[in-house]
């Protein structure tokens, strides 16, 4: 198969995902799914983004490229602009980290505040700066899984919220208020621009800056609960008071998870290949009840095995 015909095969399997409506981004092209280990191309609207995270790949980005270009033509419509990103490692003196940059290939430049749609509500994308666009498009279809359970929320705690979008989906769905925490301040006021976008109040006590376990022992210690908590750690991280590891704390966090949320539900993730779901299962509390369970979305085409593990549980009261 040549290189454009590999671009074509998963446009084409993916031509559904262009007709759904309140959705606009989902992912085009997913790696060695698709055929081409360490290559992604990304839907947000109006642009596509391509990213590569191998060096042999970067140094065959013309190649590549042109092949992509060949395959738009079959794309209901032409994008705006294409950006590619490079998300190669680079070792900076403390450890490996990823280059963060974006380049436009051709077309416009995303608009400063670009929004999209996706489950049916805006979120506010930055497909130029940073590592991350501010919107993880493999949530999908486990956003819209939640919704029927809305309506019965009245107060939902979302940990390691990042740019709040479960929170703007579920406000928007029908739960009554949200409280989001993250370490970062940035995060945080994107986090505020998403609720603005989509005509939330804001309240700035709904946006916490800080480490999301030393609040939830805060929130048992003055015995706050909440109906749902969106649990979706990284898989490792490290900041000044401690370190968090699936493989070592998952358990113990789900444990405090269950203090804060009696009789309630708790949407928890793993975002590793090195956790099978067997394992992630076997983090279960004693008495944890797993409503469904689902990996990354249809669109995350996977070749050997999914890396997204997610499940809802009612916790007992």
């Amino acid at each position: 198969m040549t290189l454009p015909e590999t671009f074509i095969r998963a446009f084409e399997r993916r031509a559904g995902l262009y007709k759904r409506p309140g959705d606009d981004c989902f992912r085009l092209f997913n790696a060695l799914g698709d055929g081409i280990d360490g290559l992604t191309i990304d839907s947000y609207g109006d642009y596509l983004l391509v990213q590569f995270y191998f060096d042999h790949l970067f140094n065959r980005a013309a190649e590549l490229l042109s092949a992509i270009e060949h395959a738009l033509a079959r794309l209901p419509g032409r994008p705006r602009g294409l950006l590619i990103k490079d998300r190669r490692k680079i070792d900076d003196g403390d450890g490996y980290t990823a280059r963060r940059s974006s380049e436009i290939v051709w077309g416009d430049v995303p608009p400063a505040g670009y929004c999209v749609f996706h489950n049916g509500v805006k979120v506010v994308v930055d497909l130029v700066h940073g590592q991350h666009t501010g919107l993880f498009l493999d949530m999908r279809e486990i956003r819209r899984a939640l919704e029927p359970y809305y309506p019965a929320v009245e107060r939902m705690l979302n940990l390691f919220s990042y740019t709040a979008v479960f929170s703007v989906h579920a406000l928007v769905g029908g739960v009554r208020s949200a409280v989001n925490v993250d370490l970062s301040a940035p995060v945080l006021e994107r986090a505020r621009e998403n609720y603005r976008v989509n005509g939330l109040d804001c309240d700035d006590r709904d946006f916490i800056r800080g480490d999301s376990f030393d609040w939830l022992r805060r929130f048992n210690r003055k015995s706050r609960r909440f109906d749902l908590v969106i649990f979706d750690p990284p898989t490792f991280s490290r900041n000044k008071q401690r370190s968090f590891s699936v493989k070592a704390d998952y358990r113990a966090a789900l444990d405090a998870i269950g203090i804060c949320a009696p009789g309630g539900l708790a949407l928890a993730t793993v975002n590793a290949d090195s956790v099978s779901e067997e394992e992630y299962r076997s983090f279960r509390p004693p008495g944890w009840q797993l409503l469904y369970y689902a990996n990354e979305s249809e669109d995350y085409v996977y070749k050997i095995k999914p890396y997204l593990k997610a499940g809802l549980w009612r916790i007992p009261s």
